[in-house]
């Protein structure tokens, strides 16, 4: 089962800063999921809302403002904003899950990958299903997921008819019909946000071959441990 750290690791560091990914690379994760959004010069930001009145004292709006001037606010951990440029650099050797927000972000992030000279380790997530879409046709070697909150076989359908690598699901939705139906599609699950390791180990009970994406990667390391055969 692989850890992966919910923007960054938000339960060791503020949220979608370089902070917060060094905390889950030194955690032990799998892989850092990020937010992005698109600025005014259509660059790439990390940012979950679509202004930064949660993170910084001062709100402005992502898209109405250039990534230098983003850059420019100090964030209440007395830090900078990070472009997913500084995000792939925090990461290391680290896989990075970016997830796109809202609209608009396919084109830039396609052009993103397309300049970078090595080799990026990634997967793309959306709740904009169309987005990922063009976003996978852009770049179809890129592992695409189908976020989902609330219906679970319709992202299965979606996911299976535009050809994404899988779908990534709020645990609550997640049960066994779910899960034997994906295997049936051969798609891949992620589901988010796990954050008790009571859970956790639950659903690794139920559902051994998804992935957690989780807020607190240091308090999920024994999901790396072998389970046990069961005696027969």
């Amino acid at each position: 089962m692989d850890i992966i750290g919910h923007r960054g690791a938000a339960g060791l560091a503020l949220e979608n800063t370089l902070e917060s990914i060094i905390a889950a690379t030194e955690a032990g994760v799998d892989g850092v999921e990020v937010d992005v959004r698109v600025t005014k010069d259509k660059k790439l930001v990390l940012s979950h809302d679509r202004n930064t009145g949660r993170v910084s004292a001062k709100t402005v709006s992502i898209n109405s403002h250039s990534l230098a001037a983003l850059k420019k606010l100090m964030l209440h951990n007395g830090g900078k904003m990070a472009s997913l440029g500084d995000a792939y650099k925090a990461a290391g050797g680290t896989s990075l899950v970016v997830e796109g927000k809202d609209d608009g972000w396919a084109r830039p992030l396609a052009l993103f990958m397309q300049r970078q000279t090595k080799p990026l380790h990634c997967k793309v997530i959306s709740f904009n299903h169309q987005e990922l879409y063009t976003f996978s046709l852009l770049m179809p070697r890129v592992p695409t997921y189908a976020l989902e909150k609330t219906k679970p076989f319709d992202v299965m359908h979606t996911a299976k008819l535009l050809g994404f690598t899988g779908v990534n699901l709020n645990f609550w939705i997640l049960n066994p019909v779910t899960y034997l139906l994906a295997k049936r599609y051969k798609l891949e699950i992620i589901v988010y946000t796990v954050d008790k390791p009571w859970m956790a180990r639950f659903l690794r009970i139920l559902y051994p071959k998804i992935s957690i994406t989780t807020n607190v990667p240091h308090k999920m390391q024994f999901l790396r441990a072998k389970q046990q055969p069961t005696k027969s």
